[in-house]
């Protein structure tokens, strides 16, 4: 999984990167000039996973990661044309970072602090770069098709016809019903406005008691989106602390967990991935897999070759595994279930996959 955080200059991103990530970036990226992002992998906590590691101690404890990424500040208006535009394009979801401080050391990039604004100025530039890439794309097709008939090539190009007008009007792709043809077939465009976006902002200290209610805040967000709130001043001093004196101090400011812990238990469900797990010979371990996905489609995911030997699925729920202690005494109570390649793998399961070599 890859979440990419993004924004205007002057936000944050790097201090939400640092919270999230446990890392030390520099902050000052943007002025110093500094162009390359700051990248960190991230295991997210998994209490299933400790569960079901603790009944096998010799083995190797291994949690699902997140690849984190941290984009230095887009310029106003200038998405499209980003040298950092492949890095979004590339992520399986976005964070888009917004300003909702006041600080007269820091001024905001665009002279005024309005993260309703950023947030819809941010969601409309998404849609123009995708109604570019869309224009770009629709040019080398009808050039193409005028030289030589492609029925693929045809229907690339009346999907994205059907597509053209919901950018125009500014709406984003997430907006419409596909086909699951139509998904896949849109899929290598890595559209911006089909990823799962969430809108993080990091408001001021005298805010902190809406810090879990950040739409009361600023109600010009309106509904529909996912939004969360940081105070990156506060929780980057409360991230120095030792455990004891930082509890007391959240106590003291009415913060009842900082933002990681937060983020880390909702990053799966946001990116609409689910998590199972395995119990090998050296290790217990957690994977991520998209919802819906099949047995096949999971086993792709641990290995390409688990996938093409596929023979069968071995699968308890780790609900169910945990109540009969171990893999070999719940087979042994006939509570392990056989499913096939077409099985849509659910939360929590605990799947051992047969497969030919």
């Amino acid at each position: 999984m890859n979440v990419t955080l993004f924004g205007y200059p002057r936000t944050g991103k790097t201090t939400l990167f640092n919270l999230l990530a446990g890392a030390h970036a520099t902050v000052h990226a943007y002025d110093d000039g500094k162009r390359e992002p700051n990248v960190r992998a991230v295991p997210l906590p998994d209490p299933r996973l400790d569960r079901i590691a603790a009944a096998y101690p010799e083995k190797r404890r291994v949690a699902a990661a997140l690849d984190l990424t941290d984009l230095v500040g887009i310029s106003f208006g200038d998405v499209k044309a980003s040298l950092f535009l492949g890095h979004l394009r590339k992520a399986d979801g976005l964070v888009h970072v917004a300003r909702g401080f006041v600080n007269e050391e820091v001024p905001p990039a665009r002279d005024r602090v309005d993260p309703a604004a950023d947030v819809q100025g941010m969601e409309e530039e998404l849609v123009l770069a995708d109604l570019v890439l869309v224009d770009g794309r629709l040019e080398r097709l009808e050039k193409d098709l005028k030289k030589m008939k492609d029925p693929e090539g045809e229907k690339e190009r009346d999907l994205l016809v059907r597509l053209r007008p919901a950018l125009e009007s500014g709406r984003s792709l997430r907006a419409l019903e596909m086909t699951p043809a139509e998904e896949k077939l849109v899929r290598s465009f890595a559209f911006l406005t089909l990823k799962p976006l969430l809108h993080f902002i990091n408001i001021d200290e005298k805010d902190l008691a809406s810090i879990r209610a950040p739409e009361g805040l600023f109600p010009a967000l309106g509904a529909g989106r996912r939004v969360l709130a940081f105070c990156g001043r506060i929780e980057s001093d409360l991230a120095e602390l030792e455990e004891a004196e930082r509890r007391t101090f959240m106590a003291e400011y009415g913060l009842a967990e900082m933002s990681a812990p937060l983020f880390a238990r909702q990053a799966a469900a946001f990116l609409g991935r689910i998590t199972f797990y395995t119990v090998g010979k050296d290790e217990v371990r957690a994977w991520t897999v998209r919802r819906d996905a099949p047995a096949a489609e999971a086993a792709a995911a641990i290995h390409s070759d688990i996938a093409r030997g596929f023979i069968r699925a071995e699968v308890i729920p780790a609900e169910d595994l945990f109540r009969h202690g171990t893999l070999h005494q719940a087979k042994e109570a006939g509570a392990v279930r056989l499913e096939g390649k077409d099985y849509v793998v659910q939360d929590g399961d605990v799947v051992y996959f047969r497969f030919a070599a």
